[in-house]
């Protein structure tokens, strides 16, 4: 059961859905207790946002992802995965984003204006096995889903049961020790 959603733009959640990338990027929105990012839960429903989506800002394989099926009702959300985070990568430097760039969704002026926004605060590498909902969930739209946060208390436990894997394990892990191999000197927190 999943009662926390983590709320990214619809192209990032789309090629987490197709097992494209493994790797999000997050250092907070406004709305976070004193604006910097943290774990609120392990598992999450993919909540998808066009809100500060910009094609710009997308690489050029990954902006044709950045449409999103809408829920029939415009009082609801539309919901078609979940993910486990299993790592949050705290990177301080431009050295540690660079040799992970092959493995996001973002152009290099995305990187280089999330390192410079509140530069005292780390940006966090997020590594999440994503699993496709059959059949996509809808759920009650509220509030809480509007504005510059990371996390949406859901409101009710979601089942996840009727799903499948973007990545096998094998797939997964290898895509982690990749990525984990760019970072030597970045102790990963391991997410319980």
């Amino acid at each position: 059961m999943v009662a926390w959603a983590l709320k990214e733009w619809q192209a990032a959640i789309a090629a987490l859905l197709q097992g494209e990338t493994i790797l999000l990027l997050r250092k907070g929105g406004i709305r976070e207790a004193k604006g910097q990012f943290s774990l609120a839960a392990r598992e999450v429903l993919l909540l998808p946002t066009q809100e500060h989506q910009k094609l710009t800002l997308l690489k050029d394989e990954f902006q044709s992802l950045a449409a999103a099926e809408t829920a029939p009702d415009p009082d609801q959300v539309r919901v078609e995965g979940w993910a486990t985070i299993t790592h949050a990568l705290p990177l301080n430097a431009q050295t540690e984003v660079e040799p992970l760039r092959p493995y996001l969704v973002w152009n290099d002026q995305f990187v280089a204006e999330r390192l410079n926004w509140q530069p005292d605060r780390p940006l966090y590498g997020l590594l999440l096995r994503a699993y496709r909902l059959q059949p996509p969930l809808l759920l009650p739209r509220h509030k809480g889903y509007s504005g510059c946060r990371s996390w949406v208390e859901v409101g009710q436990e979601v089942g996840v049961e009727n799903s499948t894997p973007a990545l096998t394990e094998a797939e997964y892990q290898q895509q982690v020790e990749a990525i984990l191999a760019h970072l030597p000197g970045v102790t990963p927190v391991m997410v319980a």
